[in-house]
């Protein structure tokens, strides 16, 4: 019981939170007895609440930017280096074949029957690989086509030495890539299949041609087993060749000139070695070339990229691989 700052009366009291007076149930609210308090506690409320507000939003803010910040971190972290190889092959078929074939090439260099297993032979009987093998005085063949029909397709992940393997891969790199740019990935993967599986069957034709008009062997093996991805790589060239006529490139990596010469040139002499190995006469250097493949894959390549100048044109200034 105390008494009312407003009446006086005695009763119950209640503290006024504002001017800290005492006061009735009648008086109670700072309305009913004229508070001293009031506008300076009522601001210092408002003050309080505004505080709280914005330290509030403050609060709110600053874990908003935590999370964001962290999801940033997350979207922009760089992925494994796994994942990012995986992203590159996916959209660069022709990185993708250069990787396959440099596995292959590790593996059949480090597990030689893998090696005697993707090989071509030409050789369609078991009795040619017998007359082989006793003209040539050792083991040339050790199995005919038809018991491994595969290897028409397989020939093109085999290599002879790392030579061989980089100056198709290197080649290839160029000449696939910018096929590729053109016409899309996969339609570049369906171009060098069927290049290399015609360039496989042309080697086996002329191969059996040779066997046919002179036997096992004059002056060279009719049916030596073939290595290479060369026909599909070459066909690669000749389809560039048509898109890009006067681009500037190395013949053999050696000899500047345009790409049209160059495929003339190369063409010519593929041909004077097809002529002398039907004579049964082995150039030096070029007599270990398949010409009948690498021809072969050329015809290809030029054939899809006459089909393909009319909906690309000729866009000579796109490709330069000489980088110049």
């Amino acid at each position: 019981m105390a008494e009312c700052s407003e009446c006086g009366k005695q009763s119950m009291s209640f503290t006024c939170r504002y001017c800290g007076e005492k006061f009735c149930s009648e008086h109670r609210l700072p309305e009913n007895h004229d508070c001293s308090g009031l506008e300076s506690g009522k601001k210092e409320e408002f003050a309080s609440s505004e505080d709280e507000e914005q330290g509030q939003k403050w609060f709110e803010e600053k874990f908003s930017d935590k999370k964001e910040s962290g999801k940033r971190q997350k979207q922009f972290q760089k992925p494994r280096f796994l994942n990012e190889s995986k992203r590159i092959l996916k959209s660069n078929i022709a990185l993708l074949i250069i990787g396959i074939t440099g596995l292959s090439f590790m593996l059949h260099e480090a597990l030689p029957f893998l090696k005697n297993f993707l090989t071509l032979s030409p050789a369609l009987t078991q009795a040619a690989v017998e007359a082989t093998n006793n003209a040539a005085g050792q083991t040339v063949l050790t199995k005919y086509l038809l018991e491994t029909p595969w290897t028409i397709l397989t020939v093109m992940l085999v290599h002879a030495n790392l030579f061989h393997f980089l100056a198709n891969m290197v080649t290839f790199y160029f000449f696939g890539t910018a096929v590729e740019k053109t016409v899309g990935g996969l339609e570049m993967l369906k171009m060098y299949l069927v290049a290399g599986v015609i360039a496989s069957i042309a080697y086996i034709g002329f191969r059996n041609m040779i066997y046919q008009l002179y036997g096992p062997a004059n002056g060279v093996i009719s049916l030596s087993p073939a290595v290479g991805a060369s026909g599909a790589v070459v066909a690669m060239v000749g389809l560039v060749a048509m898109l890009y006529p006067d681009s500037e490139v190395l013949l053999y990596f050696v000899i500047p000139m345009k790409i049209k010469t160059a495929v003339y040139a190369f063409g010519g002499l593929e041909i004077f070695n097809l002529l002398f190995k039907i004579g049964g006469i082995n150039l030096p250097v070029i007599g270990g070339f398949a010409s009948s493949a690498h021809l072969a894959g050329l015809a290809v390549g030029l054939y899809y990229g006459k089909k393909l100048q009319d909906r690309y044109g000729r866009r000579t200034s796109v490709f330069n691989p000489m980088g110049y």
